[in-house]
């Protein structure tokens, strides 16, 4: 008699995209706190899966180097990011000035609310100075090549309620200050509310400086000069 055939493989669970989604968000949430408490030299890939109660391996089949793990935390916070003032920019109903308002406070509020990600910029930059450029620059970049802003300010300078500012520079000149505030909230560690810090940077890039009597000086002194 032959021996018997053997027994045909168990099919394993099915994948359930859902469900990996919800697990790999999970890796990067625990992956984020800890590099921000120690360190990306100093983190523990075992750690990180303590915290979301897996085994190191199931880190590293969705992300096969700590160093594929930090960057991937850190982009997807920038996405994070991103979706929050897309969704505002792509709201209708919105007036467009509120539009800029709205998407200043929802930047301060977001960093507010994770300041990891703040930290996670810095070791980023210091981590892989000589590699890449920060994550955070490389997608700003990107959307300002691809900016559903610079419709939404185009047609503020249309409707003679901005002057004739080029978008671009404006996107910059605004980002850079926004940037530069979050990393001295973070590196003061100054308890800022995002409000008062969007109602203070919104006046000052919304009205100026000047008075109505300086900029009326400033205007004549340009006109005897023409």
């Amino acid at each position: 008699m032959g021996s018997p055939e053997p027994a045909a493989r168990k099919p394993g669970r099915p994948r359930d995209p859902d469900r990996e989604a919800r697990r790999k968000a999970e890796i990067l949430d625990a992956a984020a706190a800890v590099f921000a408490e120690v360190g990306f030299a100093n983190a523990d890939v075992q750690v990180i899966a303590d915290r979301v109660g897996v085994g190191k391996g199931t880190v590293y089949r969705y992300f096969p180097t700590k160093r594929e793990l930090f960057l991937a935390a850190v982009d997807r916070g920038l996405k994070d990011l991103s979706a929050r003032i897309d969704a505002i920019v792509d709201d209708p109903a919105r007036d467009p000035l509120d539009q800029v308002s709205a998407a200043v406070l929802a930047y301060l509020t977001f960093f507010h609310g994770r300041p990891e990600m703040v930290e996670l910029f810095i070791q980023e930059r210091a981590e892989f100075r000589d590699r890449h450029t920060p994550l955070y620059f490389a997608n700003q970049d990107e959307k300002h090549k691809n900016s559903r802003d610079i419709p939404l300010l185009r047609k503020l300078v249309a409707d003679d309620r901005f002057r004739a500012v080029d978008p671009e520079q404006f996107l910059t000149v605004v980002g850079d200050l926004l940037y530069g505030t979050i990393m001295s909230n973070h590196l003061a560690g100054r308890p800022a509310s995002p409000a008062a810090q969007a109602n203070a940077i919104l006046d000052i890039i919304l009205h100026g400086v000047l008075s109505d009597a300086e900029r009326k000086r400033q205007h004549r002194a340009k006109g005897s000069e023409g």
